[in-house]
């Protein structure tokens, strides 16, 4: 069963271009100040008909031929080299039509915590930019400046990763400003969303995912069930293939926002057919239409023939208020196949609580070989907001890692 939502309607005659408008204004306060320039540059390398590229090293012109209407995007590379995501600016430009006409078309500014070298915040500064409004980068702050800042600026809109947020609750301010909060690039767990709440008490919370592939696929709004990452998000069909008993099968994405190809690198789980995608996504519908997540295939492992999906156990880790990011990895073992690996964020020094914690997974069947915590400024993070798999893999021969 394919599942769908219809497309809401927009004006045609103020978002029928892909530019800034006259009234937009981004507000760079990163310590370098450089984020302005990385967006300045993106529009005026693509009014010249060539095609931008945008990464952590800023934004540059591609080497393609001059193809006006196309732009490049690395994605986060969590757990390998980054790719190059290229795709049409009529694909960003047909989801902020969406966006702007059914959630932000009353909000004056918007609030973004990463660089612009991460698709999510540099997404976030185009929608901005395209519809006319105020938008303020924190990149590089501590989560108590950020919040300064977005009070002081009259925040309304922030777009975020779900460890961005948990590490801006940490602030301890109330942001009653603020009207929608947008969730996207990891799951968002009921203990982060209760913290997101209480720190901008008049918001809706709403979760969408995607992926720089795909970008919007389904987005959830406080009436969803929690567990889930919500409907189809207006214009794209679902469909769940070769499913199992528990109907787990690959997600199957068809939409207006897909990418084009990729400019730089490639993906094994990643598959077209016909103008159907799958980037190797494993999920299940229910009879509402929500999706749930069971993680991508190339992240599931096999410990003593037990499959493992590592942002299961990542969920349940997350929802404790002790620990603000977690990780979940193999490494390879010649009898059982491989251990698991668990390291956690926490600004906890009681180690004893941390493994009780773990303890708990031993109860589900779940062994975990070695853990480590880290502290908030060690963490290995990427500038997507999310954990750095390769960093904390080249240090799982350190003694750091204790046995639990």
């Amino acid at each position: 069963m394919i599942f769908t939502t219809a497309f809401y309607l927009w004006d045609r005659m103020t978002l029928d271009c892909f530019k800034p408008h006259p009234d937009a204004q981004f507000i760079d306060l990163s310590p370098n100040g450089c984020q302005a320039t990385l967006l300045d540059s993106f529009w005026g390398i693509l009014f010249t008909g060539q095609e931008p590229v945008i990464g952590l090293n800023g934004v540059r012109a591609g080497d393609t031929p001059l193809d006006s209407g196309f732009f490049q995007c690395e994605t986060g590379g969590t757990s390998g080299q980054p790719k190059r995501i290229r795709r049409t600016t009529k694909s960003w430009l047909t989801s902020i039509r969406v966006i702007s006409q059914k959630y932000s078309n009353s909000a004056q500014c918007y609030g973004i915590l990463g660089h612009l070298g991460h698709s999510l915040a540099f997404y976030a500064a185009v929608e901005a930019q395209v519809i006319g409004k105020r938008c303020v980068c924190v990149a590089g702050r501590s989560p108590k400046e950020q919040a300064k800042e977005f009070a002081k600026a009259g925040v309304d809109v922030i777009y975020a990763t779900p460890t961005q947020m948990r590490l801006l609750t940490k602030s301890r301010l109330a942001l009653e400003h603020v009207r929608l909060v947008f969730i996207g690039g990891g799951r968002l767990d009921p203990e982060t969303r209760a913290r997101v709440q209480s720190l901008a008490p008049n918001a809706q919370v709403m979760q969408f995912y995607g992926a720089g592939e795909t970008s919007f696929v389904t987005l959830a709004e406080p009436h969803h069930d929690p567990a889930s990452v919500g409907v189809a998000f207006p214009g794209v069909d679902i469909d769940i293939r070769n499913a199992n008993s528990d109907g787990i099968g690959e997600l199957w994405v068809r939409s207006p926002y897909l990418f084009s190809e990729y400019a730089l690198g490639q993906s094994s789980d990643t598959c077209w057919q016909d103008d159907w995608l799958t980037i190797g996504e494993l999920g299940k519908i229910d009879s509402l239409g929500q999706l749930f997540l069971s993680g991508r295939k190339s992240r599931v492992f096999t410990v003593a023939d037990k499959t493992i999906y590592p942002e299961d156990i990542e969920d349940y880790l997350n929802g404790h208020t002790e620990i603000l990011a977690s990780a979940v990895f193999p490494i390879k073992d010649t009898l059982r196949g491989a251990r698991i690996y668990v390291a956690l964020c926490s600004d906890q020094t009681d180690d004893e609580n941390l493994k009780r914690i773990l303890s708990v997974l031993k109860e589900r069947g779940l062994i975990v070989e070695r853990w480590r915590s880290y502290g908030t400024g060690q963490w290995p993070i990427l500038v997507s907001g999310k954990p750095d798999y390769q960093a904390l893999l080249a240090t799982a021969s350190e003694d750091a890692w204790q046995k639990l």
